[in-house]
């Protein structure tokens, strides 16, 4: 009987164990319906009212992060195109799906001649609402761009190219400002 129960004792530390590895590599995730309805097809990625029904407002560049996690980010309320500078300003907005929405932000883009976070350097988080909706102003650009990041994602004031997917980067996206 002490053979069993030592077996059973060992089996279950053996669990926990892999609970305390792999919940980390988790932690954006959201197992709810969200997960289900993730997709970044063209078909699932109209939102209502959103004008990026238009062809000239479809992403041309949409990167997602790991399949597994299918977490996708998406611009539905696109700026128009411009230059901004500091007075000028309009909302950008969109949505996003397969992350747990309090564990996870969105950090905005604007490109004129080189990428620049938005709306300031040292108010560069968007949060995500419990729909998945998140929505800020951006100083205008000709391009923007949307990404999905862990919380303790710290992104750069300015840079040449945007992040890629991985690590704390779950998703990317980018189109460019409206005519």
């Amino acid at each position: 009987m002490k053979k069993q129960e030592t077996k059973s004792r060992c089996f279950r530390w053996m669990l926990i164990l892999l609970v305390a590895l792999v919940a980390p590599s988790i932690s954006c995730q959201d197992h709810g319906k969200d997960e289900a309805r993730s997709s970044n097809t063209p078909a699932n990625s109209k939102a209502e009212g959103s004008p990026a029904t238009s062809p000239s407002l479809q992403p041309d560049r949409k990167v997602t992060g790991d399949s597994a996690m299918k977490s996708s980010i998406e611009i539905t309320l696109v700026p128009h195109k411009g230059l901004g500078g500091e007075d000028k300003s309009e909302r950008i907005g969109g949505k996003v799906s397969g992350v747990n929405m309090k564990e996870c932000k969105v950090v905005i883009f604007t490109r004129t001649d080189k990428w620049y976070v938005q709306p300031f350097i040292d108010s560069s988080d968007t949060l995500i609402d419990q729909k998945g909706k998140w929505e800020n102003d951006t100083h205008l650009g000709f391009r923007y761009a949307a990404l999905l990041v862990r919380s303790s994602y710290k992104p750069p004031s300015t840079t040449g190219t945007l992040p890629s997917v991985g690590d704390l980067v779950l998703a990317v996206t980018e189109v460019p400002g409206k005519e």
